[in-house]
């Protein structure tokens, strides 16, 4: 598989399983959570609002509402208010008796005369202005000053008479010098005076200090005309407009000097606009407004939902683009109807996410790819089994021994050419097949369904690696073994599974392990198992069953064995093999070895107190006799239960994993000075050899059961035991035959004159009362025999 294909595979990797899933979620939640709070800040600092108002002049444009037809501005397009040119006051004057003849509903100046010109000039205007009486109204203007102090420019009062007084903001702009929201009132003076746009509209006692204004219509529905034809045209204006009962506003026909303000998507419109904007907003009710906090909650409560119910990433997907669409279609539907939205904190939020998942996806896919080979990582092979739900075949890994002293060795340029020329043996019998790698693992997925199959495909593997690599001008040896483990429906810890089986794999014994294969929930058995035994040991749930030992030659118990067990409330019984091996590997099989030591002397020094001098046999690890503690442990031991040491036999068990036999015969011989025997278990198997027997002080020597149950089928196996037990004899030690199970053993055992006999034929392992039974039963048997 090529860098490119693995990494598509793992884009598209989903993760169906309860735990994984569960961890994902959380994870998507936590970034949800995130992105809630970032956007809190900006929504704190108005960091968007720029975005907003971008949002808002779009929705503008598509807004499609109609302005109500009742408000029509008349338009001057030179400077009337200029008293150097107070002969065009009288323009004025004349078009506002031409709005009074014409039966105008109410009439709004615009504009500020400050001055006073000529009488000549300002009469006629004034007379104009008394001729309308209430139903003409002055507007007052603010503008801010560069330091944004207020400044009001208002008509004198032998001009405006006894007219009623609005008052325009002119500066009251965004980013975009577009004004979003109106004043129903500004307070000039310590007075409160009722803005133009607000008069206009007809707004009376507003609970509200502000309003929205809405632009959903384009400036050209406005009604109006140039004040020139109202005092040239005689009367005859277009055949659209008609002024009877309508509200007329006076105004400059571009943006006069000192205000900035604009109108969307129409340059250089009447100031006055914004104000006839405003009051089309109150006449059409479009005044509704959705702050930030609450399109933000909802996109992230919506976000949670689908992050919740999307268990596979093509849902996500449908889900996140579902999220989107409904985010873009608000906005239209919200401009159709007029509600202003500030959405652009709810797209940051989203925004804030995407780059969460984003940073995330890109830390994975690191996380999933060799960045010196190129190569995917084991966990890119965990993602790619359980996105595919693969449920069959083997998870192989292969160890290659010394690759950090290689790499040593080798340049820097050469060392990833190595693990390569590795992958291309690999792929020597099928190009196709995916190599994901770590460090010095090399890992795939193996169709093969059979072990044994299997056995032989890996073994044929490490045939090709028989030949050194070549890298650089030099060649490099490859030490290389196996772990495999079958996924049987389960691929989950499928690949750490098979990284423990190799880490116990050794080149020269066992260079091929295919690990038992057990479910989740075993593995996590497994753990807890370690962190329970010493629980287990004070609760008294692992204990020790004795198994007897029958001297051949008087028939009478020489000795028992001490067999340690466990059964948990939860679990049931826990094989020895299983929890022991825990025990090795948690570092806690001093602590168990002392425990069972423990029991098994403080049984003995009971059965001798009743009168049954015999012998215990307890097993120690191979792995103990590396360092004197253990001698330490065995006489403290002695010393505080008071047993004979020369009734305690020491049963070294996988003697194959005596580390150093040199030391270990020190420390038996340490052992040994303490009074007490040695045993080897299970010889003729393994490393228990003539090799081990020689080199190590030994008193016992025991056969393994299966050279006694082949006995009766097998003369090569009579002839061992026949000959073990020869040895023994000329050694002098004594020899003891395990895994008796028939008479007929017994009888051959009898025959060849083997010393003790241990097997289920006189007694399955027992508790400490009903070996006493036993015992009291076996010699009340021997006596009657023997009358």
């Amino acid at each position: 598989m090529s860098q490119k294909s693995a990494l598509s595979a793992l884009d598209r990797a989903a993760v169906p399983s309860d735990g994984r899933f569960g961890a994902r979620v959380k994870e998507r939640l936590r970034h949800v959570l995130w992105a809630v709070g970032i956007t809190l800040v900006m929504t704190a600092v108005f960091l968007l609002e720029p975005v907003d108002q971008f949002i808002w002049l779009f929705q503008s444009k598509i807004a499609g509402h109609k302005p109500s037809g009742d408000i029509v501005f008349v338009s001057v397009d030179e400077p009337i208010n200029d008293p150097v040119f107070g002969h065009r006051r009288v323009r004025l004057a004349n078009a506002l008796r031409e709005l009074d003849r014409r039966g105008v509903g109410k009439v709004y100046i615009d504009i500020a005369f400050e001055e006073e010109s000529s009488p000549a000039f300002d009469e006629p205007l004034s007379e104009a202005i008394g001729l309308l009486g209430p139903r003409v109204v002055v507007v007052d203007q603010l503008f801010h000053d560069a330091q944004g102090k207020q400044k009001i420019e208002r008509t004198v009062p032998e001009l405006a008479r006894q007219a009623t007084r609005v008052i325009s903001d002119k500066q009251n702009s965004d980013l975009f010098d577009v004004r979003w929201v109106s004043d129903f009132a500004i307070v000039i003076g310590g007075k409160k005076m009722t803005t133009l746009g607000a008069a206009l509209g007809g707004a009376r006692n507003a609970a509200a200090s502000r309003f929205q204004i809405d632009y959903g219509f384009g400036s050209k529905e406005i009604d109006s005309l140039p004040m020139s034809d109202l005092v040239t045209l005689g009367g005859k204006l277009r055949d659209d407009i008609d002024l009877a009962g309508k509200s007329v506003v006076i105004g400059y026909d571009r943006q006069n000097a000192g205000s900035s303000l604009r109108i969307p998507n129409s340059s250089n419109a009447p100031a006055s606009y914004v104000e006839i904007y405003a009051a089309e907003s109150l006449k059409a009710n479009r005044l509704s407004y959705l702050g930030p906090v609450p399109s933000m909650l909802f996109c992230a409560l919506a976000l949670a939902l689908v992050i919740l119910l999307g268990r596979t990433r093509k849902r996500r997907w449908i889900g996140y683009t579902a999220l989107v669409v409904t985010f873009f279609a608000s906005l239209i539907v919200a401009a159709r109807i007029g509600i202003r939205m500030e959405s652009s904190y709810a797209l940051g939020l989203l925004g804030v996410y995407a780059s969460y998942r984003l940073w995330t996806r890109w830390k994975r896919r690191v996380a999933h790819f060799n960045q010196d080979t190129g190569l995917p990582t084991l966990k890119a092979l965990e993602a790619r089994l359980i996105r595919l739900g693969t449920s069959s075949g083997f998870v192989v890994v292969a160890k290659v021994h010394n690759y950090e002293h290689i790499l040593k060795t080798l340049k820097v340029e050469d060392r990833s050419k190595y693990l390569l020329k590795l992958v291309d043996r690999f792929r020597a019998a099928d190009p196709n097949l995916a190599i994901f790698s770590d460090s010095h693992y090399l890992a795939w997925h193996s169709p093969i369904e059979n072990a044994d199959a299997l056995q032989e495909h890996l073994s044929g593997l490490r045939a090709i690696f028989a030949s050194p690599v070549n890298v650089g001008g030099n060649s490099v040896d490859v030490g290389i073994t196996f772990g495999a483990v079958a996924i049987e429906g389960d691929p989950i810890n499928r690949v750490p599974a098979a990284t423990a089986a190799v880490e116990e794999t050794n080149e020269a014994l066992e260079p091929i392990r295919i690990a038992e294969s057990a479910s989740h929930s075993d593995m996590l058995w497994d753990i807890s198992l370690r962190a329970r035994i010493d629980a287990a040991m004070e609760a008294g749930e692992i204990y020790c069953l004795y198994q007897p030992k029958i001297d051949r030659a008087s028939g009478s118990i020489a000795g028992v064995e001490a067999l340690v067990r466990w059964h948990d409330p939860a679990r049931g019984f826990i094989e020895p093999l299983h929890f022991v091996q825990q025990c090795e590997k948690a570092g806690r099989m001093e602590h168990l070895t002392r425990y069972v030591l423990q029991s098994a002397c403080s049984a003995g020094q009971l059965l001798h107190f009743r009168g049954t001098m015999i012998k215990m046999s307890v097993n120690i690890s191979a792995t103990l006799l590396g360092d004197m503690r253990i001698v330490g442990i065995v006489r403290n031991i002695l010393q505080a239960t008071r047993f004979d040491p020369r009734f305690l036999v020491l049963e070294v068990t996988e003697t194959s994993r005596i580390a150093d036999l040199s030391t270990a015969a020190a420390i038996l011989s340490e052992l040994r000075a303490l009074g007490l025997n040695v045993s080897i278990d299970d010889f003729g198997m393994g490393a228990a050899n003539f090799e081990t027997f020689f080199a190590l002080p030994f008193d016992e020597l025991k056969i393994d059961r299966l050279f006694v149950s082949n006995m009766l089928k097998d003369p090569k196996a009579r002839a061992i035991v026949s000959s073990l037990v020869a040895m023994g004899r000329e050694a002098r030690i004594t020899i003891v035959a395990e895994g008796v199970e028939t008479p007929e053993e017994v009888e051959i055992l009898n025959e060849i004159g083997c010393d003790e006999l241990q097997g289920y034929v006189f007694s399955r392992p027992i508790s400490l009362s009903k070996l006493l039974e036993f015992n009291e039963n076996r010699e009340e048997a021997r006596k009657a025999n023997m009358v």
